[in-house]
């Protein structure tokens, strides 16, 4: 009588676990046909256990997925070659009210008394997902604002560039440069590295890499900005910069941009 007291409790304890864990727990048999779900599942898409109860999982399912669900469960039936069963991914869910929602996915295999079934894990993941494209969209905010590339005048664009420039960085101003220069349809680029505290023969290489994808858009470059010490550190590590237009300061630069877009300037008398 105490052992099977037990069990009935072991039963119960158990089945009041599953209800109450925050991830949807739901089980399937061979055909896809739901059979139960607990209550976070009934929170995360909307339905109540009656409605999901005896229907296809596909319910759940944004159409491009359930197309293609039962497919992934004949085959597997079939040639027991896991596609799904015993990975986890992240999928997209479908709420009774049709809207979609990222949630990730692990699927199991259990035998129950001679028959297979499946059970899914299910976690709503809306939250990260917002939370990443915030960082996301924070990175972009600051990738503009350390590689800021502006169009000065029609035609001119001018990216000035602050701090240490390394192979991550060199590849985001690059990217940057390039759309701007796309955006703003400009022939003459100027790009100033005064803010730049080392010029060694790897930041040569990133600046020189800039020079010639912007040159493939069709734009040509000015470097502007190298201090002396910066100079003769480049000649003496045999850097050769003899194919890139140079200027010695960004005012000389713009000058030299204004000639190439054929503006005349007014020089003062003296």
């Amino acid at each position: 009588m105490s052992d099977k007291n037990d069990g009935s409790l072991d039963k119960e304890y158990l089945s009041t676990i599953i209800e109450h864990v925050v991830d949807g727990i739901v089980t399937i048999d061979e055909t896809g046909t739901i059979e139960t779900v607990n209550l976070a599942m009934e929170d995360m898409f909307g339905y109540s256990a009656e409605e999901m109860t005896g229907q296809n999982v596909k319910l759940l399912m944004p159409q491009r997925y359930a197309n293609e669900h039962d497919g992934y469960l004949n085959n597997y039936i079939t040639t027991n070659i896991p596609k799904i069963i015993g990975t986890g991914r992240e999928v997209e869910g479908r709420r009774r009210d049709g809207t979609e929602f990222p949630i990730d996915l692990s699927v199991s295999e259990i035998e129950v008394s001679g028959k297979r079934r499946f059970v899914g894990i299910l976690r709503d993941i809306s939250e990260r997902k917002e939370a990443e494209a915030t960082i996301e969209a924070q990175q972009r905010s600051l990738l503009e604002l350390s590689t800021p590339a502006i169009q000065f005048m029609n035609g001119v664009v001018l990216m000035p560039l602050v701090g240490a420039i390394d192979a991550e960085r060199a590849t985001q101003l690059i990217t940057r440069l390039l759309e701007t220069v796309s955006e703003c349809e400009a022939n003459v680029t100027i790009l100033d590295v005064t803010g730049v505290p080392v010029i060694d023969t790897d930041v040569a290489r990133h600046l020189l890499k800039a020079v010639a994808a912007a040159r493939m858009l069709g734009s040509e470059v000015i470097l502007t900005g190298i201090k002396p010490s910066g100079a003769q550190t480049l000649v003496q590590l045999g850097v050769d910069l003899s194919q890139v237009t140079t200027k010695g300061s960004l005012k000389t630069g713009v000058e030299e941009a204004l000639r190439l877009q054929g503006v005349r300037l007014m020089r003062e008398k003296g």
